[in-house]
């Protein structure tokens, strides 16, 4: 008998401990809030990139980014190969992002192919007084990521890493610079960007 009241009081206090716990211990932190995404599979393959809010300007030659379609993944592809320029400077920018109140990452996925020199770049860059239509007259801050090298697969995929945003507030602009040319084959490769995101 003793035996079986110790037993029932062990069982009735782990019962009572249990209900002490708060049920903020067993509260699953949140996730970052996602506050803008662009997966770009709207693309139609092979066009000039025309997606509502963003610009895409060239700032050196004539060439501009491309909306591009593989296995039914659309991706944003800036490409100096055959354009005839000398030097080309391809800017793709997102629309006015508010980071207040956010978590104010940036993450997205880059990838190369035909690229044979580090002259041959892609930067990321962020404004927070671009007007929407002079890109130059903008003061733009290089921002760094993990982007693709000739050490990568043509066509793989880098993630970037989580971009620190934490310099930055209000409403930014994110830029993606790529600087080729269409004359010198060491700097005719090309760049892809998919699913940006920023939270």
């Amino acid at each position: 008998m003793k035996n079986i009241k110790i037993l029932l009081f062990g069982t009735f206090a782990a019962v009572l401990a249990t209900g002490c716990v708060s049920d903020d211990d067993f509260r699953t932190p949140p996730l970052n809030e996602v506050i803008f995404s662009q997966n770009f599979n709207e693309a139609v393959d092979n066009t000039p990139l025309d997606i509502t809010g963003w610009t895409n300007f060239a700032s050196q030659g004539t060439t501009k980014w491309t909306e591009q379609v593989f296995s039914g993944n659309g991706y944003a592809e800036f490409s100096s190969f055959s354009s005839g320029n000398a030097v080309n400077v391809g800017w793709l920018i997102t629309p006015a992002i508010n980071i207040d109140g956010s978590a104010k990452k940036l993450t997205f996925v880059a990838a190369q192919h035909h690229l044979d020199s580090p002259a041959n770049k892609l930067e990321v860059l962020v404004s927070t007084n671009f007007d929407g239509t002079d890109v130059m007259a903008a003061t733009w801050t290089p921002v760094t990521a993990t982007l693709p090298t000739q050490a990568n697969d043509w066509y793989e995929f880098v993630p970037s890493g989580q971009v620190d945003l934490s310099a930055f507030s209000g409403n930014v602009y994110i830029a993606f610079r790529v600087t080729g040319s269409g004359t010198d084959t060491t700097l005719d490769g090309a760049y892809q960007i998919d699913n940006v995101k920023l939270f």
